[in-house]
């Protein structure tokens, strides 16, 4: 199972995640920015890390969540996930201020895409959230 650490950050309503295509089920599919947990390392920070490295900007941690695994396929590769979930924001306000960001590799590759979506609006496109056991979550929070 790959540990993974993955950032709920809200703003005005909408969540920041990554849009992914997979290119061996010819879907798209959402998930919660961030990505492994390298040897050593805790999941603040590779996360603090994944950030740098993915948008190039800071986050505050705010509160670490109950970890959620999940399995599902990836490019024809079967996955199972523990993931560590943690509330973050911006360090700088400016750094989420934007519709849409791609986000390449290190290599270069061209990866996914971030952007801002409201768990309604990832229903209506009946498009997946990973780990999908989080969407349930972020409705409740919508709803208090």
């Amino acid at each position: 199972m790959r540990k993974v650490a993955l950032a709920i950050i809200e703003k005005n309503g909408k969540y920041l995640v990554e849009k992914f295509y997979d290119k061996v089920s010819n879907c798209y599919f959402y998930k919660l920015i961030g990505g492994g947990i390298e040897e050593g390392e805790t999941p603040s920070k590779a996360l603090i890390r994944e950030f740098k490295e993915e948008l190039s900007c800071e986050i505050d941690l705010v509160e670490e969540l109950n970890p959620i695994n999940d399995s599902f396929e990836y490019l024809g590769i079967h996955r199972e996930v523990e993931a560590t979930i943690i509330r973050a924001n911006f360090k700088k306000e400016e750094d989420s201020n934007f519709r849409q960001k791609f986000i390449y590799s290190p290599q270069g590759e061209f990866l996914s895409i971030a952007m801002w979506k409201s768990p309604q609006e990832i229903q209506e496109e009946k498009l997946e959230l990973y780990p999908r056991p989080i969407i349930e979550k972020l409705l409740k929070e919508k709803q208090e």
